[in-house]
């Protein structure tokens, strides 16, 4: 699995490296007039919402990895559609970014790769990162400081799992 971590990162690296350069180089070859400044604008856009993305993706956080995919994957089909529009010109700026998407769809895949062997295993390798703990740790401590009851504490934890509660085996 850790082979799959490595060339996620370095996919995740050359995919937004390209991405920008191609951005950049947009910039170099559209003539200088109103559409310069709208491409320019465009660019810059797009350009700062995929960085976000990016460096959201590598949040600790669910949710903000969630968003980090969103703004990753929204971006670069923005990107994908300047540059289907400029690849008959033959732009390198366009080429660039048909790469750097390609890249994108190489990360994902190793995303997707590390996720089901990481589900085939059945192991997480650091249990803090798995939501579904920290929140089962949560409603202990809520527990344990007397706030809930043990059943209520058993109902939510079997509930976070996925487990099925001794409430509904007896109904069943």
């Amino acid at each position: 699995m850790k082979p799959f971590k490595i060339l996620r990162l370095i996919f995740q690296a050359l995919c937004i490296s390209l991405f920008l350069a191609s951005f950049v180089i947009c910039g170099i070859d559209i003539e200088y007039n109103a559409l310069f400044l709208a491409s320019l604008i465009a660019n810059i856009g797009i350009g700062t919402i995929a960085t976000v993305g990016v460096f959201l993706l590598s949040a600790t956080s669910d949710t903000a990895k969630r968003i980090g995919h969103g703004f990753t994957l929204s971006s670069f089909a923005l990107g994908l559609t300047f540059a289907l529009q400029t690849l008959a010109a033959g732009s390198s700026a366009a080429i660039l970014m048909l790469v750097a998407v390609i890249m994108l769809a190489l990360y994902y895949t190793c995303v997707l790769v590390i996720h089901i062997m990481q589900r085939n295993t059945g192991t997480i390798e650091n249990p803090d990162d798995d939501i579904r703990i920290v929140r089962v740790r949560e409603w202990k401590k809520l527990m344990e400081e007397g706030i809930i009851s043990e059943e209520e504490y058993e109902v939510k934890r079997c509930q976070i799992l996925g487990f099925k509660s001794d409430d509904k085996k007896k109904k069943a």
